[in-house]
């Protein structure tokens, strides 16, 4: 199997200046000491990610890439069901640990043939508990990957955490496929880590529907000379996809189903929300899709190796958790099976009436959650974010005209409050927590 670092074609870049070059590495691997270890990775610089895996892969059996936000306890217990006996990380709170140690002291000049399969030992978000492990190896995470003749042909920016799926699509994509990739310091604002992606002429751009409606609101995002727009993650409605259109009308606008469980399976560039309904028949690129009761089951080739954390059937097909309707040709994501509220019996998916609530003008960003109700079990409620300007309570008219018009009774928010904006998780994802009570 290549090694990653032997695959590098071109460095990464703080904003538009060199900060690791491709010689550099190419040529670092770790200390003979980590040589037989599994080691997890918890470091927030996103940089630092990027040097560790390309040290790290083709030398060590596996590696655990968690989130530099990852809870304490949440290591201990990731490392654990990994078997990891050493840690490099960037926090304090970490590092006296045993067989803790900086990145720094882990690495050194020169490096030995990759013999080692390495397994890349991936986490999902976690965002309703602790993350899932989910093992790939370099060749399942890279299977899309372009490679361009020559460096150079697209500027991938960076805006998501490299330590999930989606992040690490993005490196690999500029590392191997020939791209530059630009990292944005994560520790900026993000209207200033927009300004930063403009400055280096970032090209291409791959982040959650949560994250682009934020850039949708930021200042200076016409700056953006974007000619490839991709949106994972997160469910794409036509509201959104229509206004990243407008927004950016010279670019192609891709928005790929995938996840860590699964791996990447497919990508639409229509226009249109959902996929034609003829995927489930034909899928691109040699997926294969089911749909049983309602559930989409997926097998990518050289996807996940499978594990304890993958529902996966005897044909290898993953049950994604995502739920779809088929109606007039298409095929329209309803939302996660796990997040499904219910009230008085009747199901409700708050991506459907997120879909709802975001189509209303002036409605810059909606979640909806489940509050428990010791009548009806539970109730809906929202949050919306409003554009500047708007009147608050002629808002909740319409916001509510809207949602009696378009959905089940069981479904309009019982519950409806505005907000100055959301918290994001590492992934880019709207953070969703347990049920509460009303």
């Amino acid at each position: 199997m290549s090694v990653l670092a032997r695959l590098v074609r071109d460095g990464v870049r703080v904003g538009g200046s060199v900060e690791v070059t491709a010689e550099a590495l190419r040529a670092t691997g770790p200390r003979r000491e980590l040589a037989s270890s599994r080691v997890a990775l918890v470091l927030r610089d996103p940089v630092d990610v990027v040097r560790a895996v390309c040290a790290l892969d083709g030398q060590v059996p596996a590696m655990l890439i968690l989130s530099g936000a990852t809870g304490a306890e949440a290591v201990s217990t990731l490392m654990r069901q990994a078997g990891c006996e050493a840690l490099l990380t960037d926090r304090e709170d970490l590092l006296a640990r045993p067989g803790a140690r900086r990145l720094e002291e882990a690495l050194t000049p020169g490096r030995q043939a990759g013999a080692v399969a390495t397994a890349w030992l991936m986490t999902t978000s976690g965002t309703t508990g602790l993350p899932k492990i989910v093992p790939h190896d370099l060749a399942s995470l890279a299977r899309t990957v372009k490679r361009r003749p020559a460096p150079g042909g697209a500027v991938w920016g960076l805006l998501y955490d490299p330590s999930r799926f989606a992040g690490m699509q993005v490196v690999l994509q500029a590392l191997i496929g020939g791209d530059r990739l630009v990292v944005a310091d994560p520790r900026l604002p993000f209207g200033e880590q927009v300004a930063t992606l403009a400055a280096a002429g970032v090209t291409h751009l791959s982040m959650t529907p949560t994250l682009w409606r934020r850039l949708l609101m930021a200042p200076g995002r016409d700056a953006l000379p974007l000619r490839q727009v991709t949106l994972g993650g997160e469910v794409a409605d036509q509201p959104l996809l229509s206004a990243l259109a407008a927004a950016y009308p010279r670019a192609r606008i891709s928005h790929i189903y995938a996840s860590t469980e699964a791996g990447v399976g497919f990508s639409v560039t229509d226009g249109l929300a959902g996929f034609p309904e003829g995927y489930l028949d034909r899928a691109p690129d040699g997926v294969r899709l089911r749909l049983i009761d309602g559930m989409l089951w997926l097998k990518a080739p050289g996807a996940a190796r499978g594990g304890p954390n993958l529902d996966m059937d005897e044909d290898g097909f993953v049950r994604t958790g995502d739920r779809l309707e088929v109606a007039a040709g298409r095929a329209r994501f309803l939302g996660r099976d796990s997040g499904l509220i219910n009230v008085g019996g009747a199901k409700v998916h708050p991506e459907r009436v997120e879909a709802v609530l975001t189509a209303v003008p002036g409605v810059v960003m909606a979640k909806v959650t489940g509050r428990r109700s010791p009548m009806a079990g539970a109730l809906v409620a929202a949050e919306v974010q409003l554009a500047p300007g708007l009147d608050p309570a002629l808002a909740r008219r319409t916001i509510l005209d809207a949602c009696r018009a378009h959905l089940e009774r069981e479904a309009v928010p019982a519950i409806l409050r505005f907000v100055d904006g959301f918290e994001t998780n590492a992934a880019g994802k709207l953070v969703r927590t347990a049920q509460v009570e009303a």
